[in-house]
């Protein structure tokens, strides 16, 4: 359930949260059923725009890496993944067996820099902070080569809520909104161009706005 006033309890570090809920989640979410036709075609818009370099294409807070799956059904090779929960990783790896798939932070990739030919961002940053969001953008240029794709999908609006029974858990978390206009305008101060922004409306199963802006490195 998602409360629409001020956060009244401690919620979990997004590490403990989705650890805990990392099996339920991977039951609930086992590919792109929850993603509308404008949501996927964002996605192959993302793909047709990809540099044609041979460098990974990286899926930065892949959880159980069902948009891995996604992207390969789209032709792109050569993906790797990593989130912050070990949990969730270990899911990836059940269901992609051969992709380079590690724990790590995307505000700190464990990757050289210019060494990702894009980068999908697909509802990672649902419960960081602006300041945050802005090492994320930092650190998305550094690996990214020049020209490559940021891809960022989120719900879209402003403050915060409350998340409680996450995936039926026993478990809180911060959500976190951002406007597509300020996350926009922090890629262009980080080093990018804006390809494309999009809004849409929630949908029945959904609560808030939903998200996009696609970017390149310039």
């Amino acid at each position: 359930m998602v409360r629409e006033e001020p956060l009244v309890s401690r919620p979990s570090n997004p590490r403990d949260f989705y650890d805990a809920v990392a099996a339920s989640y991977s039951e609930k979410l086992p590919d792109t059923r929850a993603e509308t036709p404008f949501d996927l075609g964002i996605l192959d818009h993302f793909v047709s725009e990809m540099p044609t370099s041979t460098k990974p294409v990286l899926d930065a807070g892949c959880g159980s890496g069902r948009m891995i799956r996604y992207l390969a059904s789209r032709g792109v090779e050569n993906v790797a993944g990593v989130d912050l929960s070990e949990n969730m990783i270990a899911q990836a790896r059940q269901s992609n067996p051969g992709t380079p798939l590690q724990v790590a932070d995307i505000r700190a990739l464990p990757f050289d820099a210019e060494s990702m030919r894009s980068i999908l961002c697909w509802y990672a940053i649902i419960h960081s902070s602006v300041d945050e969001v802005r090492e994320i953008v930092a650190e998305f240029s550094r690996v990214l080569e020049p020209s490559g794709l940021a891809l960022f999908a989120f719900q879209s609006g402003s403050g915060e809520r409350l998340i409680e029974r996450g995936y039926g858990h026993d478990v809180s978390i911060r959500g976190v909104l951002h406007q597509t206009e300020s996350l926009a305008a922090l890629l262009i101060d980080g080093g990018f161009g804006i390809v494309a922004t999009a809004d849409r409306q929630p949908t029945t199963r959904e609560r808030s706005s939903q998200g996009f802006v696609l970017a390149r490195k310039l």
